[in-house]
């Protein structure tokens, strides 16, 4: 028989993933870090608990960041090599040109978009694949000033003026990417009800951060004096009424389902 008595217990980084806990009992327990993927949570309590990320995920998540970069250099010396070996050096010289106005151009073009959808485009590069990408452009922009100071050392003056104002504009990019790599590593959701059944499920006095709710069953929850820090996801969450009060008292909306965007003016009441 599934053992359904989790309360005030130190669960950080477990795994519920897919399971049936309907009616389990989780009440003050620390759940930073736990994985509630798909799981059916109905009538679930969860009063007084604390959710986002653990220790072993902030962890993991610098590892990452210092981790790729350091994989990445050594393959991108035998790249640079290679393009050294088939490319001229004229055709060299504008191929390291190109890249930070083309990384320029696609940011402006593609900033909002990024910021509209950002969860959802850091979950798909990962945290590593941003920390490679902003080594990339740090180690092209250092690049970039070295041969724009040597172009004015060998009396080029055109050739170096060019090349630092391709420092600036690759300077520009990987600021930007670096705020959003600290960004990405902030917003990680350390705990995952993404997909959870968590219909009738009791949340009063939780604290809720870095939590990931989407595509989450939420009709029915009671969220009485819950809190919402930052970072949590409600995307797509299917609800069709919450409880603001324990015994299903305060029922929103009174009557009939949430009508589109109400679910959210709900929710805004408890983020601090």
């Amino acid at each position: 028989m599934t053992n359904l008595n989790y309360n005030n217990q130190i669960l950080h980084n477990c795994s519920f993933k897919g399971q049936d806990l309907s009616g389990a009992d989780f009440s003050g327990s620390d759940l930073r870090g736990c994985n509630f993927t798909g799981a059916t949570l109905i009538g679930a309590k969860f009063q007084q608990v604390k959710t986002g990320q653990s220790q072993r995920q902030v962890n993991m998540l610098i590892a990452s960041t210092i981790a790729s970069p350091v994989v990445l250099f050594g393959s991108s010396i035998i790249f640079v090599h290679l393009l050294s070996v088939l490319l001229s050096d004229r055709a060299m010289n504008f191929f390291i040109g190109a890249l930070p106005v083309l990384a320029f151009l696609a940011e402006i073009f593609l900033r909002d978009s990024i910021t509209f959808h950002f969860t959802q485009v850091t979950n798909f590069f990962g945290i590593g694949a941003i920390a490679k990408l902003f080594a990339v452009m740090l180690m092209l922009t250092v690049g970039l000033a070295f041969v724009g100071f040597s172009g004015f050392g060998d009396g080029s003056g055109a050739q170096g003026f060019f090349f630092l104002l391709m420092t600036i504009v690759s300077a520009i990019v990987t600021y930007r990417i670096f705020k959003w790599l600290i960004q990405s590593i902030h917003t990680y959701a350390g705990t995952s009800f993404r997909k959870a059944n968590l219909t009738d499920a009791d949340f009063s006095y939780s604290k809720v951060e870095n939590t990931d709710f989407s595509l989450a069953v939420l009709t029915g929850a009671c969220v009485f004096k819950w809190v919402i820090k930052p970072h949590s996801q409600f995307t797509t969450v299917y609800c069709k009424y919450l409880y603001l009060e324990p015994a299903q008292q305060n029922r929103q909306p009174a009557e009939g389902s949430f009508k589109p965007d109400e679910l959210a003016q709900v929710l805004t009441q408890f983020i601090i």
